[in-house]
């Protein structure tokens, strides 16, 4: 007699499903529904997360002004750098540079004479060069040699640069190359003219707020703008001594500085309240 079977291993692999299914998500049941509600749940999360994130920098951004200003103070130069130039010719390239030294010593010695020290005496350029023949032939005729030494000179005393610039010419430099000026007294003009600057800053930031219907908060940032060192003194030696007396200070050169402009520049962020 043959055996008959049914298919309740069917059934049971349903049910398994089931199980496996639910035990997986978390929840009771595994209907399709109840995962896509799921999902809509944590995505109108994240996007009520963003809203609020950007509307908070927004008012960050809106709650703030940013203005730029300048201060200047103005100082009369008390120093000068002299720059001169010596140039010699010869026949040959090592005569040339033998009358070029020869010039080149006696200007230093003027110089320490006159009470610059050697640490601000500077060689800033040395040239020797040949000389050509332009006026016959196409110029490549060479007839002779050029020396040529540039001497920086700082930290001179304004009061002291006319004279200084008298004796040099007359000891052996036959060119002045010009001169700049700076003032030993920069640092505290500088400070006061950034005092300056934050104060127009502030004057400014005052009509915009006003202008927009809102208070001037508390300062939340502050730059420092580029910083112009045209006179500002960086050498740490002393001018000492003075002109010697065989100079006639009636023959000298008559250096007026006029007056030195010192900038500065500040850019702030406050809060509107």
């Amino acid at each position: 007699m043959k055996r008959r079977f049914f298919n309740k291993p069917k059934v049971f692999t349903a049910a398994l499903t089931a199980i496996v299914c639910a035990a997986v998500l978390g929840i009771p049941g595994c209907s399709s529904a109840d995962s896509s509600s799921e999902k809509s749940s944590v995505t109108t999360t994240v996007a009520q997360a963003q809203e609020t994130s950007t509307a908070s920098e927004a008012g960050s951004s809106q709650d703030t002004v940013t203005v730029t200003a300048r201060g200047n103070t103005r100082a009369v130069p008390d120093r000068a750098e002299l720059r001169f130039g010596v140039r010699t010719q010869a026949d040959t390239a090592e005569e040339a540079q033998q009358a070029n030294s020869k010039n080149v010593d006696a200007v230093v010695k003027v110089l320490k004479k006159n009470g610059i020290k050697e640490e601000n005496i500077q060689t800033s350029m040395y040239d020797v060069s040949p000389q050509y023949d332009w006026n016959t032939g196409d110029g490549s005729n060479i007839i002779g040699y050029s020396a040529f030494s540039n001497l920086s000179v700082k930290d001179v005393p304004i009061d002291d640069a006319g004279k200084l610039i008298t004796a040099c010419t007359n000891a052996g430099a036959n060119e002045f190359n010009g001169l700049s000026y700076s003032s030993t007294q920069y640092e505290a003009l500088y400070a006061e003219a950034l005092k300056k600057a934050v104060a127009a800053a502030e004057a400014k930031a005052n009509i915009l707020a006003e202008a927009a219907g809102r208070k001037l908060g508390h300062v939340k940032m502050i730059t420092e703008g580029y910083q112009d060192m045209t006179y500002a003194n960086t050498s740490e030696k002393v001018y000492a001594g003075g002109m010697g007396a065989a100079e006639d200070s009636a023959s000298a050169a008559n250096i007026l500085p006029g007056q030195a402009e010192i900038t500065a520049n500040v850019t702030v962020t406050y809060t509107l309240q």
